[in-house]
């Protein structure tokens, strides 16, 4: 079975519907408690407002992806292209978001080739943390956190040195140095690594990394807001940038832990930091658990759809 082959997308179509149920049901069997206390505590209107402007992340995030493709070369169909990049986010909830690269399978078919889909992954990857430096810098210097200079000290180094190193990646005298590798390397895709990090590297060029970097801070920029709003629902009495810091400090924990879609991770330092400001635990529980809802569990649930959408077009077309 090739890795486009339409009865594997189904199949992993089905696999991540069945999970991401499991994954809802055991939340509210082992939880249900706080699940039905955020729920109480904010109320649905404000839940639906919050996932519907929380969404818009999606559509950011899609158009820095469409860029990316677009920079290699590639102009997918708008709309198809839309639903392969929304089932992607059926398997976030994996280290580093390592399943979105399912996309390559589906991309496939779209006449994309594997390396420069994982280029583009790359690049989704490289500018959010980007994206996070300066968002993290921006909400710790309006509050007058001291180590504020950090965040911009971080950004400063990161991008300096993933363009330096896709400068050296496209300089004559690597070749000599990839030949090595195959040479003595042989059981490894040393070759599929070399296109795929050459690719990324003609994509990230200035100004285009201060561009997926800006899109970058829209997408988590409107989850992080949905969150201060959320505080502000429930009488919290914080500011937007303490909030701000708070969501972005926690997204980060939970990506360091390496845990699939930082789950438990980064609800735990979203509580945290939340009593450290003076949050009851009962409420910080949640508003830790409200905001995963609109953000992880929301947009796994759009791409667990949008993955059998696809999969129930490929039935069709057979």
């Amino acid at each position: 079975m090739e890795l486009g082959d339409p009865r594997l997308i189904r199949a992993v179509g089905w696999f991540v519907g069945a999970g991401l149920l499991c994954y809802l049901v055991a939340t509210f069997w082992f939880g249900w408690r706080e699940t039905i206390g955020a729920l109480a505590a904010l109320g649905w209107r404000a839940l639906l407002i919050g996932a519907v402007f929380a969404s818009t992340a999606y559509l950011w995030r899609f158009g820095r992806w469409e860029y990316s493709l677009q920079c290699l070369g590639y102009a997918v169909p708008r709309v198809r292209h839309l639903g392969i990049y929304l089932s992607g986010l059926a398997l976030s909830a994996t280290p580093g978001k390592i399943g979105e690269t399912f996309r390559s399978a589906l991309l496939l078919q779209q006449g994309v080739r594997v390396a420069d889909s994982l280029a583009a992954f790359l690049t989704d990857r490289a500018s959010d943390v980007l994206a996070m430096c300066l968002l993290g810098g921006g909400a710790a210097w309006f509050v007058g956190q001291p180590l504020a200079w950090a965040w911009a000290l971080a950004f400063a180094f990161m991008l300096l040195g993933s363009w330096g190193f896709a400068y050296l990646l496209l300089h004559p005298l690597t070749d000599a140095w990839w030949n090595w590798l195959m040479l003595h390397l042989k059981w490894l895709p040393i070759k599929g690594g070399q296109e795929m990090l050459e690719s990324w590297a003609g994509v990230w060029k200035l100004p285009r990394v201060l561009v997926f970097s800006a899109l970058a801070m829209l997408a988590y920029g409107s989850q992080a807001l949905v969150f201060a709003w959320f505080c502000d629902v429930t009488g919290v009495g914080l500011l937007v940038a303490d909030c701000v810091l708070i969501f972005v400090q926690a997204t980060l924990f939970g990506a360091a832990t390496m845990l699939p879609g930082g789950l438990g991770a980064m609800e735990a330092a979203l509580v945290f930091q939340l009593i450290e400001h003076g949050v009851g635990d009962a409420l910080a529980v949640s508003l830790a658990i409200s905001i995963r809802l609109v953000t992880l569990w929301l947009g796994m649930s759009l791409g667990g759809v949008s993955l059998l959408s696809l999969g129930a077009g490929l039935r069709v077309q057979e």
